[in-house]
């Protein structure tokens, strides 16, 4: 098997990837997508399947979207990166096919947006619609807050920060409260589950980060490993499937009726699990690439 890794830069994740397929013996090419001219009539590579790590989202797309359209297999997927992407696409795809997750409001102006809050209730959470590790992420507290952040990114935002994605703040359940730092009674968590292929490999406790409401692991959030529910695994891989997802990393929040899918990422970072769990993520990618290239 040949394989060729697409990403921005050689992060942790990539190294470990290399190390993994080292170990077995694999081929593999690296592309830096910032270098990469591609023919759009026909690009030759001499590789069996690509690897899609890049962090910029509409890179990845658009070089998944020219490489398919040539007959390349890419994991993850277009169809993948283009729903897990785009936040307002994720929930829609959750939505229609009866998934729980967050009730969540979309507008397209201030007033739409203010409108919006006043049916979800304050506390909610604002979200760039394309976006990661929790950048311009907002907990709107009250409608004064509220009309201060909707005027600047009404005002300053990128275009597509000017489609307001309104979410309902879930209450996140939490443990230990000895170890954590919170202003609630308990320091609040969520989980983030990783599946590859039909199989959830390993999950882990996030918890809320001193002074900040966020539980994002490059943010700093601290993180424990939680054991895989038979709830939890069926949620997680009918969430994979809808999206069409090989290789994903999912936001799951506890709730008093269940587990709901917060978000769904398709170029997941994979540190933090691979430390806290002791698993060995990147050889199961690598394992999983050998399978799929077998078929």
């Amino acid at each position: 098997m040949h394989f060729t890794l697409i990403c921005n830069k050689i992060s942790w994740e990539e190294k470990e990837i290399i190390k993994a397929a080292r170990k077995r013996n694999i081929e593999y090419d690296i592309i830096l997508n910032h270098d990469l001219v591609l023919d759009l009539e026909k690009e030759h590579f001499d590789t069996d399947i690509f690897l899609q790590r890049s962090l910029s989202y509409f890179r990845g797309l658009y070089i998944n979207a020219i490489l398919e359209n040539q007959g390349y297999r890419v994991i993850n997927s277009f169809h993948c990166a283009q729903i897990c992407g785009n936040k307002l696409l994720t929930t829609l795809e959750l939505v229609k096919n009866k998934i729980p997750t967050p009730k969540a409001y979309c507008a397209f102006t201030k007033k739409g947006a203010l409108e919006a809050l006043e049916n979800l209730g304050y506390p909610a959470v604002i979200k760039p619609i394309v976006g990661s590790w929790g950048r311009l992420v907002a907990l709107l507290k009250d409608r004064d807050f509220a009309v201060a952040v909707l005027e600047d990114r009404e005002t300053l935002g990128q275009l597509y920060h000017k489609i307001f994605y309104l979410q309902k703040y879930i209450w996140k359940p939490a443990r230990d409260i000895s170890e954590f730092v919170s202003t609630r009674d308990e320091p609040p968590r969520d989980i983030r589950v990783l599946t590859i292929g039909n199989e959830v490999i390993t999950a882990m406790y996030r918890y809320e980060i001193k002074d900040d409401w966020r539980s994002t692991a490059t943010l700093g959030a601290r993180s424990k490993p939680c054991k895989v529910t038979p709830e939890m695994e069926k949620i997680a891989l009918k969430a994979a499937k809808i999206v069409d997802g090989e290789i994903l990393g999912l936001d799951l929040m506890e709730t008093d009726n269940g587990y709901l899918i917060q978000e769904i990422n398709h170029t997941s970072g994979f540190k933090a699990a691979s430390w806290t769990t002791g698993t060995d993520i990147a050889g199961r990618i690598i394992e999983y690439l050998i399978k799929e290239c077998k078929k």
